[in-house]
């Protein structure tokens, strides 16, 4: 199993982490661990923090689906050993 830790920034609107946990289990990607705060004081914007697992899938064609959603304005990403 191959875990990464993944950084996305994203608009405030209603659905989007529901919009990102379900492209994530249609790619079959569990993930481990979820953290999302604010990163502004007028909350335009938050960044979600997350480890994620994945057996077979290449994490890069993920991140490629994840960055089309709308409201994705930013993503990073790192394999953790």
């Amino acid at each position: 199993m191959t875990y990464y830790r993944v950084t996305l920034r994203v608009k405030n609107e209603v659905g989007v982490l529901a919009r990102i946990a379900t492209r994530l289990r249609k790619f079959e990607v569990n993930i481990r661990s979820l953290d999302v705060a604010p990163i502004d004081g007028k909350e335009i914007f938050s960044d979600i923090h997350m480890v994620i697992s994945t057996p077979r899938l290449n994490v890069r064609t993920v991140m490629k689906k994840l960055e089309s959603l709308i409201p994705v304005t930013n993503i990073y990403y790192e394999k953790l050993e």
